[in-house]
């Protein structure tokens, strides 16, 4: 159930940015950074157990744990990747923030190809 802590902290943090940007427009981005960092946390102490059970099943189908570090690692540079762009549009650098997107995708082409070079070698020996 940490979807209802990551909502209600969402629904707070967006009330109080909300009335925060009326009244006091110099603590509004504090304040979404403040839930935005509150949310980040919460989402990754619930993030360890589902690595730890992907870890687990890369362990009894005998795939590379080096594929599976691989993986990892593009799905975290996914998310940080969003996460700086969603902050970015939030401070209205939009033009930033598609930079910081396409900087992230390129990250990931990057990151693929060993995993890419290790599909084609499993395919290779099949035929």
């Amino acid at each position: 159930m940490q979807i209802v802590k990551v909502i209600g902290v969402g629904l707070i943090g967006a009330l109080v940015a909300g009335l925060l940007r009326e009244e006091r427009s110099e603590l509004y981005i504090f304040a979404v950074i403040a839930c935005g960092a509150l949310i980040l946390i919460i989402i990754l102490s619930s993030l360890t157990e589902v690595i730890s059970q992907f870890g687990m099943l890369v362990g009894q189908s005998g795939i590379d744990e080096s594929l599976f570090a691989g993986v990892l690692k593009i799905i975290g540079v996914g998310y940080v990747t969003e996460y700086a762009t969603a902050l970015c549009n939030d401070y209205g650098v939009t033009s930033i923030g598609n930079k910081l997107s396409l900087a992230g995708k390129v990250a990931i082409f990057f990151m693929t190809m060993p995993i890419l070079a290790s599909l084609v070698d499993v395919i290779s020996s099949m035929l």
